[in-house]
């Protein structure tokens, strides 16, 4: 965008915002300082024309008027992705959790809303030492109007999942309460807690591999290693520990506990059962690891 001078009507704002694109993370972070800017320089009525002549709507207005607010995010421009939404959720982030998301490779510039959600989430729990929490009560129940437009309904899902996942709560929608479904939705829950595990224990190993192995395995982050291909993941710590002898002396539980993720996050009976029979292929073949499979297979793929 070409260089001007600072805005000071409706119209120059507007002009601005116009010529604007948000395809790029320095065209989202110019739209949004351009917002800001019009919020401290107009008067409020004409703020609010100035958002009603864009035509973007309230809700991304607002979000995009945070994001230009927030004075942290142009340090840390090279991490974010080109997406505006993506970039309001980091700016959400508190300090200490952004500086840990930058940190460890977790804030990318390909990183999705989904991975950071479940990214903040296991962090909030198990990178601050905290419980992970398994016992949930009802708090509210929710009442849409009947006839609710589907595409409506799963935006409404999708950002109802995204607060709650900020508060550390889990939401329940009526569909899921059938027997599978519940099986699948506590896996699912677990599966967060077995990422934490792996976060945690492999973060030194993360931290120290070389770069040149990390970029060989397409990984950007550790959490791009977690829950990768199992191909991948094996084949990255056995890099890193100069083969087979290294890998079963210092990632044998690290490998059972990716074993246990993978079935937790799989809806097939046939992975399932080929996830237990690995694991017990394990305990014949390494017997001093005979008590930690069992214990695995008892704790965590009972379901």
């Amino acid at each position: 965008m070409k260089k001007a001078a600072t805005p000071t009507t409706t119209t120059e704002f507007l002009a601005v915002l116009v010529q604007g694109s948000m395809d790029s993370v320095e065209g989202v972070l110019q739209i949004c300082r351009t917002i800001s800017t019009a919020k401290e320089t107009l008067p409020e009525t004409e703020f609010k024309d100035l958002r009603d002549r864009w035509g973007k709507g309230q809700k991304i207005w607002s979000k995009l008027l945070q994001i230009g607010l927030d004075d942290r995010l142009e340090a840390i421009q090279e991490h974010l992705p080109p997406s505006y939404t993506t970039i309001h959720q980091v700016h959400c982030l508190n300090d200490e959790e952004l500086k840990e998301a930058v940190d460890s490779g977790a804030l990318h510039p390909g990183v999705s809303q989904g991975v950071l959600t479940r990214w903040l989430k296991e962090y909030r729990f198990v990178g601050t030492q905290e419980a992970v929490p398994t016992d949930f009560s009802p708090i509210a129940t929710v009442m849409g109007p009947s006839g609710v437009d589907p595409e409506h309904l799963e935006r409404f899902k999708s950002d109802l999942e995204k607060l709650v996942t900020t508060y550390g709560f889990k939401s329940q929608h009526q569909e899921d309460q059938s027997t599978t479904a519940l099986r699948l939705r506590r896996n699912k829950d677990r599966s967060h807690e077995m990422v934490g595990t792996l976060l945690k224990d492999l973060k030194t190993t993360w931290k120290d591999a070389p770069d040149n192995l990390k970029t060989l395995f397409n990984l950007q982050s550790l959490e791009d290693l977690i829950h990768g291909p199992m191909s991948d993941f094996t084949g990255f710590l056995n890099r890193v520990r100069g083969g087979r002898d290294g890998f079963w002396s210092l990632h044998a539980h690290d490998y059972i506990h990716k074993i246990a993720l993978e079935y937790l996050k799989t809806d097939s009976r046939g992975q399932r059962f080929n996830y237990r029979r690995r694991l017990r292929e394990i305990a014949q073949q390494h017997p001093h690891l005979a008590e930690k499979v069992q214990n695995t297979l008892e704790d965590w793929l009972k379901y």
